[in-house]
This record gives structure tokens, sequence and C-alpha cells, in this order.
């Protein structure tokens, strides 16, 4: 058997626990001669690194998670403005042509000009010889005889009905009130 193997076998044995006590002050001695650090400050420093590289490990998972969103944000702003630059650049979409408006008065078709009536009808509405309307100045034609209504119904079919003794003016169809004249 070698030596080193012998001695080996005595410090580990029963005379290397006569030995632990003072070895262990002779290297405490010698960490404190040379200035080095103890067995408690090593695993303490040993603790605080395990500490840091946990909070390390969870900081870059943190940071790979934010730059993935970064990466995400960056290309839906990149669509946003692809679909803006395309709204840009198509053209303004036009009224849609509504249908000719026409004459309101029954049977007529022409197209309308003003008050509801057609060039042709608007001018005799105008002169007032346009019959079955509210004229221009808020009366109502009926044979011989005018009824005043509102001016505000000037255009819109108007109708006398009833017994001479009590006739009754109709604008669109409703009863207005109504001044013989």
């Amino acid at each position: 058997m070698a030596l080193r193997e012998v001695l080996s076998k005595v410090v580990s044995g029963s005379a290397g626990r006569l030995f632990e006590g003072p070895v262990r002050e002779v290297v405490s001695d010698a960490v404190r001669d040379h200035d080095l650090a103890s067995a408690s400050e090593v695993d303490a420093l040993r603790r605080r690194i395990s500490d840091l590289d946990q909070r390390a490990a969870a900081l870059e998972q943190r940071l790979a998670a934010l730059e993935r969103r970064a990466e995400d944000d960056a290309l839906a702003l990149a669509e946003a403005r692809t679909r803006v630059a395309e709204l840009e650049a198509a053209p303004a979409p036009g009224p849609e042509a509504a249908p000719p408006a026409v004459c309101q008065v029954p049977g007529c078709g022409g197209e309308y000009r003003s008050k509801g009536f057609c060039s042709a009808h608007y001018q005799r509405w105008r002169r007032g010889t346009l019959s079955g309307y509210v004229l221009t100045d808020g009366t109502v034609q009926d044979g011989a005889r005018r009824f005043k209504v509102d001016v505000a119904l000037a255009g819109a079919p108007a109708e006398v009905t009833g017994p001479d003794d009590a006739r009754v003016v109709l604008v669109g169809g409703a009863p207005v009130k109504a001044k013989a004249l």
C-alpha cells in the first residue's frame, strides 16, 4: 500500500477526527492572515450568485416575450400603414346617382325643377294658373272662390270639398284651417 493511501485511511478514520479541530484552526488562521473569504462568506456568495442566475433567467424570458411582442406590433403597424396607403390611393366613392325626381302633377312625368314641379308646371304654379295646388300667396282656388291657408303650404296639392255652405280645404289629403276670401 502506498504512503498516500495509508495517510488517507488514518486521517479519515479516528485519527482524522483528532486532527480535524486543529486543522480547521490552521486553515482559518491562514484565511484571515491572507485576507481570504471564509467558508460562510463563500457559501453566502454562492447563494447570491444562484439567486442572481435565477433572476437573470427570468429577465431573459421576459425580454424574449417583449421582443416577440414588439415584432408582432411592428408587423401590425406595417400592415396598418399599408392599408392606409391603399385607402388614400383609392379613388373616393362618388355619390350614388339618385333617380331623377319627377313632377308631382299626376300624369306629367317631367323632370323636377322646383317646389315639386317640372319647369312648365312650375311657371303655371308661379303665375297662379295651376289649379289643385296651394299658390305662392297661400291661396287655393275653387272655381270663382278662393281660400287662404298657411303660406308655408305653398306648392302642396290642395282640394276643396264638401257642400257649398261648408267647404273644407284638404292639403296633402288632410284638412287644414282655411279662410274664405
